[in-house]
């Protein structure tokens, strides 16, 4: 215990170095060994000892690799017996499928329902198989105790059965041939709605070809009346200006040869008056009666003017007119060809109508003979039931 107490000197103590070969990594010493080792700067090292890490780190790498192999042959080992046991379990249900066929082949070929003892009590259709109490008069198990008749007994069960198959079969061929027949007169039908809609429709074309020529040769009418009129009216004013240009040339002509406005030296005197000469240029020297005659000229003038104004409006007025006329009769013409649509429209829809409204009472009629409840009469139900059985 002194000894331990005292630590021994620097100098005397021979310490392993940390790393060397002979201080292992697992060695396990004394803290005051350790502590004194720490002390000795010419033992330690500086930093961290690379080369004992490098040695845990490949004895960690070396135990994760030992690890993974066993895993890898474990995962193997396991594998192989999953393996082994899947095809042990499906040998098994093989075998099993097997015993199972044999016994079911087996069940059917020699132990049949029908071969059984006591299959008698519980045959489904032993009543359906068994023959009746007595096939006649004259069948043999009936003796002169035996009763001769049952109640409910009907011998004549399978001919009568043969009879309604074959009336049923006859009411089966002749509600098929009305069927096709009602198909067929609605097929008619349609096809005669089909030719009726065609004849309209070329109707209707032929009469809108008919309208458009019409309307055509009335357009090509009035264009050639228009120009009539208006070849009428150049020709007037033509006739009109010529009638003024020959007016000119009469008035120009009338005063190149009036004595008065060439100024003839022979008008400066008169026989009848010498000492008196009346201007017709002018008032002066004009007597009363005169001025009265040059009024009533003037006031002619105004008369014919205003007769010509007349007249002229007359005509203006009588064109207007007839361009009037010309219109309304076109307005009038354009009304009736859409009133003669409008109708042949609704004829149309009035026919197309009243045949959707007979198909449908004609369908509606269908069905309800067909879907109807109640086909079949009391005397049809009557034979059902009446058998030996």
């Amino acid at each position: 215990a002194g000894h331990r107490d005292a630590p021994a000197p620097a100098a005397t103590m021979v310490l392993p170095l940390i790393g060397s070969d002979s201080f292992p990594r697992t060695k396990r010493f004394d803290a005051r060994d350790r502590l004194a080792l720490v002390h000795n700067a010419k033992r330690r090292t500086t930093g961290v000892d690379v080369a004992a890490l490098d040695a845990q780190v490949a004895e960690k790498a070396a135990l994760r690799a030992a690890e993974l192999e066993r895993e890898r042959a474990h995962d193997v080992l396991a594998n192989t017996l999953d393996r082994r046991l899947v095809m042990l379990e499906q040998e098994r249900r093989g075998i099993a499928k097997e015993l199972e066929q044999n016994v079911a082949r087996f069940r059917a070929e020699h132990q049949a329902k029908e071969s059984r003892r006591e299959f008698d009590l519980s045959d489904p259709s032993g009543k359906r198989d068994a023959r009746p109490a007595r096939l006649g008069d004259e069948d043999p198990r009936t003796g002169v105790s035996s009763a001769q008749k049952f109640d409910g007994e009907d011998l004549d069960a399978g001919a009568r059965r043969v009879a309604q198959t074959a009336q049923a079969a006859a009411w089966y061929a002749a509600q098929t041939a009305e069927k096709e027949a009602r198909l067929n007169e609605a097929r008619l039908a349609k096809e005669a709605h089909k030719e009726l809609l065609k004849a309209q429709e070329q109707y209707q074309n032929e009469a809108a070809e008919a309208q458009a020529a019409a309307r055509r040769a009335h357009a090509a009418s009035v264009a050639a009346e228009n120009a009539r009129l208006a070849t009428l009216k150049r020709e007037k004013a033509d006739s009109f200006k010529r009638a003024e240009l020959d007016a000119e040339n009469a008035e120009r002509l009338r005063n190149e040869s009036d004595m008065f406005l060439t100024e003839d030296p022979a008008l400066a005197t008169s026989a009848l008056a010498p000492g008196r000469r009346v201007r017709p240029d002018h008032w002066k020297g004009a007597s009363a009666a005169e001025r009265a005659a040059v009024a009533d000229a003037q006031r002619l003038q105004r008369l014919e003017k205003a007769e010509a104004s007349k007249a002229e409006a007359a005509a203006e007025a009588y064109a207007a007119s007839h361009y009037e006329n010309t219109r309304r009769a076109l307005e009038m013409n354009a009304e009736r060809v859409e009133q003669f649509k409008a109708e042949q429209r609704a004829a149309v829809l009035a026919t197309v109508l009243g045949q959707r409204a007979e198909k449908h009472e004609s369908d509606a009629a269908d069905r309800a003979e067909r879907f109807q409840t109640g086909r079949f009469g009391d005397a049809y139900f009557a034979g059902f039931g009446a058998s030996a059985r």
